[in-house]
């Protein structure tokens, strides 16, 4: 009940504009230079804050990128303050904010709910999400140029990111009375998102398992963090755990997962109460 509580007052804190699902509108106000702990798309008509995937990659993206970088101007330095700010949640709490504050991650959450039959993840899929955060966020905007020293693209946003077409594209389709191009692009993302999402229906987060660039980030960060999970000798290996746990692994054979989102339903069913968390990590 915490973790839910928490998950939706973090949506409603970062999306404060409620009329703009009613005009149409993007909100564009001050606070859209801070981001959001987790994937929600800058276009969301409601939302009031920035997606760290989105900034970076618009960063990476502009004209010319790498001699603004070289010339130290402060418009291209701020790539340094989204990768900071990825990188000190990730170095704090692991994948923490894909449990506890991601609004894609409590749709998945909500979208499981829906009674439908279940079918198993292909465990050989987790390893996409850091393509994804290597090829789509980093490199293809930073590198593939149509015209030398021209703008990229931000090829995630337009090409993946199924949080941008359900929580932005759709609604502003929708409101705008053809003001928005419905192209090759809209109906691709449209149909990546309708896959994910239906997915989403049949198997807890695979998003999150198998292509976010976020929880890959944050979960590399995660086996070094702050906060970790530990598992104590009184575990007796029932691997109630598993059957629980949101992302699909058994923190017992491994607490330090990059999976884990740190959610916390392991603890709660430990029947030895062998598992639990710390500012450090314990063996």
């Amino acid at each position: 009940m915490l973790r839910k509580t928490v998950q939706f007052a973090s949506l409603l804190a970062t999306n404060l504009h409620l009329s703009g699902w009613v005009t149409g509108s993007i909100f564009t106000g001050s606070s859209k230079v801070a981001m959001i702990p987790g994937l929600h798309c800058y276009s969301c008509p409601s939302s009031v804050l920035a997606c760290p995937v989105g900034s970076l990659q618009s960063i990476l993206a502009a004209p010319g990128f790498w001699g603004i970088l070289a010339s130290g101007r402060a418009d291209a330095l701020i790539v340094f303050a989204v990768i900071g700010f990825v990188a000190t949640l990730g170095l704090v709490a692991g994948r923490f904010a894909c449990g506890w504050l991601c609004p894609f991650g409590l749709l998945q959450d909500i979208l499981y709910k829906i009674p439908f039959p279940r079918i198993s993840f292909n465990d050989s899929l987790r390893p996409a999400k850091y393509v994804m955060l290597a090829l789509f966020v980093f490199g293809l905007p930073a590198f593939l140029r149509p015209v030398a020293g021209g703008a990229g693209d931000p090829w995630f946003c337009k090409a993946v990111c199924p949080a941008g077409t359900s929580l932005a594209g759709w609604p502003l389709v929708s409101a705008s009375d053809g003001a928005f191009q419905t192209g090759f692009l809209f109906w691709w993302k449209s149909a990546v998102a309708f896959v994910i999402l239906l997915w989403a229906v049949t198997v807890e987060r695979p998003f999150c398992r198998a292509l976010c660039p976020l929880g890959a980030a944050w979960g590399a960060l995660g086996k070094v963090s702050v906060f970790q999970m530990r598992v104590s000798d009184a575990c007796v290996g029932c691997g109630k755990c598993g059957e629980v746990c949101p992302m699909g692994i058994e923190i017992y054979k491994n607490p330090a997962s990059a999976e884990c989102i740190r959610c916390g339903r392991c603890e709660k069913v430990c029947p030895v109460d062998a598992i639990s968390h710390s500012i450090r990590a314990k063996s």
